[in-house]
């Protein structure tokens, strides 16, 4: 279930299926921030904080009247197809750990299925620590020695300006 109170930023956490490792191969983590970068461009969401990390993802948006699940919607879903067709190819092993049999018919299930985590996020001392917390996953996780380490997230946008790997935003209520 989505709480879809305006006007509040909204964190949310979506895993891989079954929680699997299914981010491979730094090509699909390249890819998946590009369909993301696409579908807030698209969408017209701001995008205040991401991190895709081996099994989930989190995101800090700012939905602008769009609901949560349509957005949810056009992130996983076309990213799933594309994540599945390259797993086949390289990842058979894995790959054949994500079928599933749905409505009669074998699928791929790149994603967990449901919404994954949801919650809104009221008043800038609770963004900040969102914020920081996204971006220290990779961290707390024991992948990287330091939130700049990790390539996929805004970390860099936060600490050094950086418009890569993808472009964040800023809450036009920033003070800093």
């Amino acid at each position: 279930m989505h709480y879809e109170n305006e006007p509040h930023a909204h964190y949310l956490t979506f895993s891989c299926y079954n929680k699997l490792w299914l981010f491979k191969h730094p090509q699909l983590y390249d890819r998946f921030v590009k369909h993301l970068g696409r579908t807030r461009d698209r969408l017209a969401f701001k995008l205040w904080a991401f991190v895709v990390m081996p099994n989930h993802v989190h995101l800090l948006i700012y939905p602008n009247k769009i609901q949560i699940s349509n957005i949810l919607y056009a992130i996983k879903r076309p990213f799933s197809y594309q994540a599945a067709q390259y797993l086949e190819i390289h990842f058979t092993d894995v790959w054949k750990k994500i079928q599933v049999e749905h409505a009669g018919r074998t699928i791929s299930g790149f994603w967990q299925r449901g919404g994954g985590y949801d919650r809104n996020i009221f008043g800038l001392d609770a963004l900040r620590k969102n914020i920081q917390y996204i971006h220290f996953n990779p961290v707390r996780k024991g992948i990287v020695e330091s939130p700049l380490d990790w390539k996929w997230s805004g970390a860099h946008f936060w600490e050094k300006n950086s418009s890569e790997p993808i472009p964040v935003d800023k809450p036009w209520f920033w003070k800093e």
